[in-house]
């Protein structure tokens, strides 16, 4: 006791000191920076595929729902308007949404990627490898459906609370890669991966 000069403080603070070292270290280089930009990507695909629909089907109508701003502003809740343009917005929103959800499913089933993953060179694999193939794919389906679900409830609340785990643990889990048992890795491919992504140092 008379040699131990740091106590328990010292021991929990180098203790604290290393989980925080080793949590730092263990993370890829950008990971969190290409998931973000290649969420983007995406969105953007997403919100073309919208339109597209629009062109085809006439729904989602987005463009009358920002029509009708000026028209409803000064009106009465109880405006029979009032209630016909956040109905529309409802439809609009559960579509898009749809749309989304769809997107990412069938990506994710058919190449373990999206779009915008593949272009910064990332891919959804099952954390554990030796989970039945379909069994993994249903996963994919059930974590693109979780997120167009976080999205819808709560005004987004619990989509943002989902994203921020990825800060949370080592891997750069998200809340959906928790759910669905993946997790995002890098791959040598992609087009933007291979200029965001930190060359890694020769072996001594």
């Amino acid at each position: 006791m008379f040699f131990n000069k740091k106590g328990k403080g010292g021991q929990k603070r180098e203790i604290n000191n290393a989980a925080i070292s080793s949590f730092k270290h263990k993370r890829e280089k950008g990971l969190i920076r290409n998931r973000f930009l290649a969420a983007l990507i995406d969105f953007i695909a997403i919100a073309f595929l919208c339109q597209l629909a629009f062109m085809i089907w006439g729904a989602p109508d987005w463009g009358r729902y920002l029509a009708t701003q000026d028209e409803v502003r000064d009106l009465p809740k109880e405006d029979q308007r009032v209630a016909d343009r956040a109905k529309l917005y409802n439809d609009c929103f559960i579509l898009s949404l749809a749309i989304g959800a769809s997107y990412e499913a069938i990506f994710y089933v058919l190449f373990a990627t999206t779009p915008g993953k593949q272009l910064f060179g990332l891919k959804l694999v099952p954390k554990n490898e030796d989970r039945k193939y379909w069994l993994n794919k249903l996963f994919y389906v059930g974590r693109a459906a979780l997120k167009a679900l976080s999205i819808y409830i709560l005004a987004a609340i619990p989509f943002l609370f989902l994203c921020l785990t990825t800060f949370g643990n080592a891997d750069g889990r998200s809340g959906f890669d928790l759910f669905a048992g993946t997790k995002v890795i890098a791959k040598p491919s992609g087009f933007f991966g291979r200029f965001t992504r930190k060359p890694k140092e020769p072996a001594e």
